[in-house]
């Protein structure tokens, strides 16, 4: 028999090795991948002497997160696992005034250094605040690569659902059309198999197998298929996108180019939106051509008015109703705001245009079921048939039918 003290701890044991395998298995996906970023610099007062033993605090503006360091004997410091997001970064040493500078941008992978450092001799009391612009907080590698922050990946209107689709604003991208006029790759409808990996060239590089295509450091390529993707991100979903070209660090194992997703994240206050995104083709406007041809069937058919419409302009809509929110657990917390929480969710009713399929249906003369065509004939007549009631051609050629299609310079 096993006692309820037992049975209790046999239930926690359980609890925390399947919790441990569940983040096992969520951090696995990262180690691929450098997802986060660095920050140094050299602390220095305004003479230019080093300043060691500085306190450096860098906050996370939207979450509140601090990181703490202190700058060495030749006052250096580094600050590395940087999530990307914007920072504020303070600097405080005794005999000096404390050094601020806010607004400090960083997305996914980057290494900064913040030059100009210079501390002022004053009260700890006072503060020196370096506006955002005045020192430029400069690259510390040689990659080339294009970041899209969160208001630019919300804002620039793209066809689909599907953030891929900003490859197109990356220069050296380039569509795949093969041997037709067209590409293959079809934004209006968003599902697995079908973005836009394999159907751009960058910089000259093979559509299919040159692009890797990440979330949160997962690749969502599959090299068994030619290299197409397997899964979509969501443009609502993630915080920034970055395009890397070339020079990128080791630390990336696919490419030659990498398309590279950061999910959004919550932070120390509640936020979220709702949406509903609608297409539907009843306002779809006619170019000339084909306005030109549905008049000049319409006023030669009047009862086949909506056939022909339908038919130039198939009808096709798309709504996609979601939404998503993030914030602190309050119940985890315990008023130090350091656990957040990010959920997001979207429907997709997808309904695509066709390409409409004309049938002819036989009529009862044609099907042998009677016969017209003269006294005691015994076999099926060809010379008549009617559309939606409209007798057809005869053989003296003077139908309704006959006489419309010969009027109309389409036919």
């Amino acid at each position: 028999m096993i006692s309820t003290l037992e049975l209790s701890t046999l239930k926690k044991v359980t609890s925390a090795a399947a919790l441990l395998l569940v983040l096992i298995l969520l951090t696995s996906t990262g180690f691929g991948q450098q997802l986060t970023g660095t920050l140094s610099g050299t602390v220095a007062d305004s003479a230019g002497a080093v300043v060691p033993n500085a306190k450096v605090t860098m906050r996370n503006e939207a979450s509140g997160d601090t990181r703490t360091t202190v700058s060495n004997g030749s006052g250096y410091f580094a600050i590395t696992a940087v999530p990307p997001g914007t920072y504020a970064l303070t600097i405080e040493a005794a005999g000096f005034k404390i050094w601020q500078q806010a607004g400090i941008n960083f997305a996914q992978g980057d290494s900064r250094t913040l030059p100009s450092i210079k501390l002022e001799i004053g009260k700890v009391t006072e503060t020196v605040e370096i506006k955002a612009g005045a020192d430029v907080v400069i690259p510390d590698n040689s990659e080339v690569s294009n970041t899209l922050n969160t208001g630019l990946v919300e804002d620039i209107p793209i066809v689909g659902r599907d953030a891929g689709e900003l490859l197109k604003l990356m220069p050296g991208m380039a569509l795949n059309n093969g041997g037709s006029q067209g590409s293959g790759f079809n934004p209006t409808t968003v599902g697995s198999n079908n973005g836009p990996v394999g159907a751009y060239s960058a910089n000259g590089t093979q559509p299919n197998g040159a692009m890797a295509y990440m979330l949160d450091g997962a690749n969502l390529v599959d090299p068994g298929n030619a290299g197409t993707q397997i899964a979509n991100i969501n443009q609502d979903m993630v915080s920034e996108v970055k395009v890397l070209m070339s020079n990128y660090s080791a630390e990336y194992a696919k490419g030659p180019v990498i398309f590279e997703a950061f999910s959004k994240s919550g932070g120390n206050q509640f936020h979220g939106e709702g949406y509903f995104y609608a297409r539907n083709s009843i306002f779809n406007s006619w170019d000339a051509f084909t306005k030109t041809q549905f008049l000049s069937d319409a006023n030669s058919f009047p009862t086949l008015r909506n056939q022909f419409a339908n038919s130039l302009e198939p009808p096709a809509h798309f709504y996609y109703p979601g939404g998503n929110i993030g914030g602190p657990i309050p119940f985890l917390n315990h008023g130090k705001q350091k656990v957040f929480f990010w959920a997001g969710y979207e429907y997709m009713s997808q309904t695509p245009a066709v390409t409409p399929i004309d049938y002819n249906v036989p009529t009862s003369e044609q099907k042998g079921l009677t016969c017209t065509a003269s006294p005691g004939c015994t076999g099926a007549d060809f010379s008549e048939t009617t559309v939606n009631g409209v007798p057809g051609v005869t053989s003296s050629g003077n139908s309704p039918v006959y006489q419309a299609l010969l009027n109309n310079p389409n036919y």
